[in-house]
């Protein structure tokens, strides 16, 4: 189930649980949740923000962590350091601090076919001699 919090709503404290939840007000403390966090356009949020998701179309002073990606959408505005696994970001978004993206504990796809041939001719050229 998705909570909404309206456009209306200034929240102060912190939400935390399992769930999806949008904001399209304010919201101003904290939020820790298991699931997908959006800042709607228009939105205020002024918290650190954990989630397996968040997607920014609104505005965000606070950090993100996220488990699984982070998007910002081109309204998207972020003042704070992000933290995740998977990072997409839209033009015309913005963000002012650090970029963590971990890296995944081993290639998938093309990098993963590719990984081999990166690794193929480093040995010959440590030949002594030359």
């Amino acid at each position: 189930m998705a909570y909404i919090f309206g456009k209306g709503l200034m929240i102060r404290g912190e939400v935390a649980g399992e769930g999806d939840v949008q904001v399209q007000g304010e919201l101003e403390g904290k939020i820790t949740l298991s699931g997908t966090v959006v800042i709607a356009e228009g939105a205020r949020v002024q918290a650190d923000v954990s989630a397996t998701e968040i997607i920014v179309a609104g505005f965000v002073r606070g950090n993100l962590s996220a488990s699984g990606r982070v998007e910002l959408s081109p309204t998207g505005h972020l003042v704070g350091d992000i933290s995740t696994k998977a990072l997409i970001v839209r033009e015309g978004a913005a963000v002012n601090g650090s970029i963590n993206v971990e890296p995944a504990t081993r290639p998938v796809g093309v990098f993963a076919e590719m990984t081999p041939l990166m690794h193929q001719g480093e040995a010959p050229h440590r030949r002594s001699g030359r």
